[in-house]
């Protein structure tokens, strides 16, 4: 399955319990209804000024974070148009390590099962002959199977 399928399904069943537990019944004109009032919910809850995905203005956004058969892939978004993204993550054996990357997208080769990769990023603007302007950081998980 596609990571925009995984995310539409995972959305959906998201969706449906939410819908569910406020007593909704979870029809097509429903699920849209009540859809729109859990995206309102979340982002105003969540303190996203208006944004409806659920991260936080000032720094990068994971979408679809996933494991591809030995492989776990972490995807992240361009929310404030940066030039560059530091890349945090550990090391096999301990220690962590620190790359820049350009492509919105890292990817850990020859995952082992049950353990969980954890990938920090930061957003940031690069200036001549200055120091760069970065974002907070951000984090996101995924357990292997």
């Amino acid at each position: 399955m596609g990571s925009k399928t995984h995310n539409v399904v995972r959305f959906y069943r998201l969706l449906t319990r939410h819908c569910e537990a406020m007593g909704h019944a979870l029809a097509f004109v429903g699920a849209l209804a009540c859809g729109s009032v859990l995206s309102s919910s979340l982002a105003h809850a969540g303190g996203f000024d208006g944004d409806n995905v659920g991260c936080a203005f000032d720094r990068p956004c994971f979408y679809g974070s996933h494991q591809e058969g030995n492989r776990v892939i972490f995807n992240f978004n361009h929310n404030g148009g940066w030039d560059l993204y530091n890349v945090r993550y550990a090391k096999a054996g301990g220690g962590e390590n620190q790359v820049e990357n350009i492509s919105g997208s890292f990817t850990f080769n020859n995952v082992l099962p049950n353990r969980i990769y954890q990938l920090s990023v930061q957003g940031c603007n690069k200036h001549f002959l200055s120091g760069s302007d970065c974002s907070p950081w951000a984090e996101d998980a995924v357990t292997t199977r």
